[in-house]
């Protein structure tokens, strides 16, 4: 995900909900009648047995998009300061605050990224021991905890299956919608089949910008198809929607079943915006304090107030998305600092009522409630 690049849609899209995130345009929080209203069907009590995975405690996720052995937006914005390669020892700092905090979600691993190359072969400019590394690492201390899923192949041009070439003048959420659904089967089987050769399983996938959000019926049954073409899984999820500060929230959806596999799709949302993207701000000394008072609206330091005590009261899933540029931050590692303070909080205010866990457990949590 990168900041927009087309006209926002009526509903804040996750493009444009990027750029604003933290910000006092999206501050403040949802009026709280709109989701008291709309009772959750997500089942975090004892209505489900424990046997069948439901422990009572309130579930989280955390979302880290854009995930790669390079800074994506050194090409996906020209003129973007920020070193290109991220170093493996902050790649091992995060593993290490995930595992500090028992921090569980969903990491992306873009296959192609910024066009250049596929991270199952090379890719220009990055030496092969760093990407190793890297993809070391991600297999070794992430995809334990957090679900591992491609952000389409390359977040970027759309890439040519028949040429083999990258499609300069066509991003990939423009080519989605004009692709046939097998097209798109054989462009989310490559992803997944690249994440399968680094020793990778990819439980769904995720929408660069708002990809597909125009065609998502089509979407989804291609992602289906992909994932039983690769992996015969029965169930699977999407990462498409996102809803900032002030929105109303997203509730989990079943978007597609299959009978004859006995087959779903899930769609899981993200309902608190991206508070460590500060790289906006013109004045760097200004960063922290954006961070500092974007955690405070997620989560105030009794735990009162915040999106976060509202999603609770109000039966919504508690999904928080950030992006591996944010924690980078051009190499200055604000946001990783901020998700530190943030997960200590959580951690503090939320005790033994709550578990992080991994979106593929969410999204199997609201199908079998729905059953």
């Amino acid at each position: 995900m990168v900041i927009s690049k087309k006209k926002s849609m009526n509903k804040m899209n996750r493009r444009t909900l990027l750029k604003y995130a933290g910000t006092g345009m999206v501050a403040g929080a949802f009026a709280s009648s709109i989701g008291k209203v709309m009772a959750s069907t997500l089942p975090l009590t004892g209505e489900t047995s424990v046997g069948r995975g439901f422990t009572g405690k309130i579930p989280f996720s955390l979302i880290v998009d854009d995930g790669s052995p390079v800074d994506p937006l050194f090409y996906e914005l020209p003129g973007y300061e920020t070193p290109f390669l991220v170093p493996a020892k902050f790649t091992r700092r995060v593993a290490d605050t995930f595992n500090k905090f028992d921090l569980h979600g969903k990491f992306t691993i873009i296959p192609m990224p910024s066009c250049l190359g596929r991270i199952d072969q090379s890719l220009k400019r990055v030496p092969q021991d760093h990407l190793l590394e890297f993809l070391k690492l991600m297999r070794e201390r992430v995809a334990p905890r957090f679900d591992i899923t491609p952000e389409f192949l390359t977040h970027l041009s759309s890439y040519d299956l028949k040429t083999g070439n990258y499609r300069r003048h066509m991003y990939e959420d423009t080519w989605i919608t004009q692709a046939s659904k097998e097209e798109i089967v054989e462009y989310f089987s490559l992803a997944f089949q690249i994440l399968r050769n680094v020793g990778i399983e990819s439980t769904g996938i995720t929408s660069p910008w708002d990809s597909g959000i125009d065609v998502e019926d089509k979407y989804a049954q291609a992602l289906a198809d992909a994932q039983w073409n690769i992996f015969k899984r029965k169930l699977t999820w999407y990462f498409l929607y996102a809803a900032s500060d002030t929105e109303k929230p997203y509730q989990c959806n079943v978007k597609y079943k299959n009978p004859e596999r006995g087959q779903v799709v899930v769609s899981v949302p993200a309902n608190a915006g991206d508070i460590f993207w500060s790289m906006d701000l013109a004045d760097k000394k200004d960063r922290p304090k954006f961070i500092k008072d974007g955690i405070d609206r997620l989560v105030s330091p009794d735990g009162k107030t915040g999106r976060i005590r509202q999603l609770i009261d109000s039966g919504f899933p508690v999904v928080i998305v950030t992006h591996w540029q944010s924690l980078y931050t051009q190499g200055t590692e604000l946001g990783l600092e901020g998700l530190t303070v943030l997960a200590e909080r959580i951690q503090k205010v939320f005790g033994s009522g709550f578990e992080w866990v991994k979106c593929s457990e969410m999204a199997r949590r609201y199908a079998e409630s729905q059953a």
